[in-house]
């Protein structure tokens, strides 16, 4: 066995197992270092949007209140036309009804009145006039 050799060779391997933990060092100091600026970008990123997210957010919540508002009123709204409509028809119905109803009295009416002599009737009144106009001077002498 030649133990030179062997020493030699163990020297390289060792030389070799020293340069590749360097290698591995360095590389091992690049990543830490990357993963170091990652961290701050995240952390810088975070701080810059999160606040920007909580605004938009609380600005959501009250748009969206406002809509729950809106859309209460507007139900409210529907109710009361709904309610309005069903009285319109109601009153349209007993107006139907109060016509119906009375259009034999109206009729009744207007065939009385048709009948009414108004000739007859405003020669009676010319009349009266005639006979209450000599009292009216008559009794205008005592006053």
């Amino acid at each position: 066995m030649d133990y030179g050799n062997q020493i030699t060779d163990r020297d390289e391997l060792l030389e070799k197992l020293v340069k590749n933990s360097s290698k591995q060092l360095f590389y091992t100091r690049v990543t830490s270092l990357a993963a170091l600026v990652l961290c701050a970008a995240v952390t810088v990123c975070l701080s810059v949007v999160v606040p920007k997210v909580m605004t938009t957010v609380e600005s959501a919540n009250e748009i969206l209140t406002q809509v729950s508002e809106t859309i209460t009123l507007a139900d409210t709204t529907l109710e009361s036309v709904t309610a309005m409509s069903t009285s319109i028809s109601d009153m349209g119905t007993t107006m139907d009804t109060f016509i119906t109803d009375n259009a034999e009295t109206v009729e009744e009416i207007m065939t009385k009145l048709e009948e009414i002599d108004f000739e007859g009737l405003n020669d009676a009144i010319e009349d009266l006039g005639d006979v209450v106009e000599p009292l009216a001077n008559f009794f205008g002498k005592f006053s």
